[in-house]
């Protein structure tokens, strides 16, 4: 009896375990959409102009990441000056997703970079970490613009839910970000799992999101709660704009709102009715733009008056 019983306490946990590592296979490399795919179907959304797309001048880029993969990006150059953007995508996506802003940022005076992330588009990576290399390797883009166009480059970031979360992440710790906008970012990757795991499966087992996090740390070194948006955000000094849809049944309204609160100055918030997920932009397109500028505006006035107090 005993014997059948250890056979059996063996067998559970065998079967256990291997649910785990396909459930963690499952989260860290989701189902996501083709380069190409991502390109017509914003065609056919209508963010994507494919005349448009062609005939404006670009730049196609390549570097290497800090861990030992090629990045992809897409720069759509202005005539002069030494203001750029870096826009990230959302999960499953590619650069093409970010294209609908090159415009608005080229009216303001800005070179555009549009950039892959790993595990997307023509980037490398095995696998997505929700924003712990992620955020890495939008050092690594700054790294690289701050060698091409100089020390008095003035670089802004703009993300879109995966994208926002990696762009808060490097904001917090790189000073050479003179401001992030943060589209339906999450506040903290595990609390959105526990979140999604009531919503989509109807589950509390909270304890599998540990046990998770857990496998991820033995197999990848990093975890759950090791991306978490908001953990230290009152202490960044980057002025952030903060965006969510009002209808976002993906990302909860209330962890923007949370992000909110905790940041300390120079902020600003823009929630969007009947937006739903990453879908602000293309809900109200003229007062997201509009929302834009104004943040940009209030940005070079406070780097100008911070040049005048620094050289008087």
């Amino acid at each position: 009896m005993w014997h059948w019983l250890g056979v059996s306490v063996l067998m559970f946990a065998i079967v256990g375990v291997a649910v785990l590592f396909l459930v963690s296979r499952l989260l860290l490399a989701p189902k996501r959409f083709s380069y190409e795919n991502t390109y017509k179907l914003g065609i056919q959304k209508g963010e994507i102009d494919d005349q448009i797309f062609h005939s404006i001048k670009k730049e196609e880029l390549f570097i290497q990441s800090y861990h030992g993969y090629k990045l992809h990006g897409m720069l759509f150059p202005v005539e002069k000056g030494t203001k750029i953007i870096i826009i990230a995508h959302g999960i499953s996506w590619s650069l093409f997703g970010s294209f609908k802003y090159v415009e608005m940022f080229q009216k303001r005076g800005f070179h555009v970079l549009l950039c892959d992330h790993r595990y997307h588009g023509l980037s490398g990576g095995n696998y997505t970490s929700f924003g712990f290399y992620e955020k890495d390797d939008l050092k690594a883009w700054i790294d690289y613009l701050v060698l091409s166009m100089g020390e008095r480059a003035f670089i802004g970031l703009l993300g879109e839910s995966l994208g926002a979360a990696s762009a808060l992440e490097i904001s917090k710790r790189d000073p050479r970000v003179k401001f992030c906008i943060a589209d339906c970012s999450f506040s903290d990757f595990q609390s959105l799992l526990r979140f999604r795991l009531k919503v989509d499966f109807k589950l509390r087992i909270y304890p599998l999101i540990d046990l998770l996090s857990f496998l991820v740390k033995l197999r990848h070194g990093w975890s759950f709660p090791d991306i978490s948006p908001i953990k230290g955000l009152e202490k960044t000094k980057t002025p952030i704009l903060f965006i969510h849809g009002r209808e976002d049944s993906f990302i909860p309204l209330q962890m923007t709102l949370d992000m909110f609160k905790r940041k300390k100055e120079h902020k600003r918030l823009y929630l969007v009715p009947r937006a739903g997920h990453a879908e602000a932009y293309n809900t109200d397109p003229v007062g997201y733009e509009n929302m834009i500028i104004e943040f940009i505006g209030d940005i070079e006035q406070l780097c100008l008056q911070e040049k005048r107090m620094t050289s008087s």
